[in-house]
């Protein structure tokens, strides 16, 4: 009898597949932005390093990302304490005129950069940026890193838009003067209504004139003013749910903080 040939079983080679992601960014979100500076600071964030360097790090990129609008005589400032904190003290041989033109993108807002960064006008925009930043990052020597990322903060948060989450509505001619699709932005200190076209802040309410605020599937209702005279305004979204939430919770939070604040003068 012939003996029966095994047959050769395939060769399987061991594939390990390395199923980890890599990330450039970690995408921070919160449902409120608070303070680090100014008198509404929380004390408990500015004891934290890395909370500090977390709402920094949004901060930055959200002024570099032109999310909010900013007060252009703050620009240069910002740029050279972002400088301090990437680079350390002013050094004269190694920060020489030119050596911050090819990255000015990490420390100038995009919208305010020229266009044609090669063109004589863009060459001139982007020197001038240079000088004044360079200027002001001499006089930063001996800050340290995190004394530079507070100081950033602290000019950030005076700005309007700082904090604010904006979310599309539509209003039926009730502002007649604005246009029909309008931003309306909730932020740590109040509404606002902005053109989304030009970014314009056309309107803002602080807290303390918001008389009460609701919404129905489609709607979102605002009622501003004072015990005297009220303003009721009514905006077309599907997200009045998440935008009354998030009114609540602003408010909710700086009633809490001032009565926390009382019982604290009180001992």
């Amino acid at each position: 009898q012939q003996k029966k040939k095994k047959k050769k079983q395939p060769h399987h080679e061991e594939v390990i597949v390395d199923h980890r992601q890599e990330f450039k960014y970690l995408l921070f979100q919160a449902k409120l932005s608070l303070q680090t500076s100014g008198p509404e600071r929380i004390e408990d964030l500015l004891r934290d390093p890395k909370a500090v360097n977390t709402i920094y790090n949004q901060a930055k990129r959200d002024v570099l990302q032109s999310r909010i609008q900013p007060e252009e005589k703050d620009i240069t400032k910002l740029a050279a304490l972002k400088l301090q904190v990437d680079e350390g003290d002013f050094m004269p041989d190694i920060h020489r005129a030119g050596f911050l033109i090819k990255n000015m993108a990490r420390y100038i807002p995009k919208d305010m950069l020229p266009k044609n960064p090669k063109s004589k006008h863009g060459e001139t925009k982007l020197r001038t940026f240079e000088q004044k930043i360079i200027h002001k990052y001499e006089k930063l020597k001996g800050f340290t890193p995190q004394v530079a990322k507070r100081n950033f903060l602290d000019y950030v948060e005076r700005w309007q838009t700082y904090g604010a989450q904006f979310f599309e509505v539509e209003q039926r001619k009730q502002l007649k003067s604005y246009p029909d699709v309008l931003n309306l932005g909730i932020s740590p200190h109040g509404i606002l209504l902005q053109n989304p076209e030009d970014k314009e802040i056309l309107d803002s309410y602080a807290y303390k004139e918001v008389v009460t605020w609701g919404h129905s599937e489609s709607k979102f209702i605002l009622v501003v003013g004072d015990i005297v005279q009220q303003k009721r305004l009514v905006f077309k979204t599907p997200k009045g749910e998440i935008m009354r939430t998030l009114i609540h919770s602003y408010i909710h939070f700086k009633v809490q903080s001032k009565m926390q604040a009382a019982k604290g003068g009180g001992n």
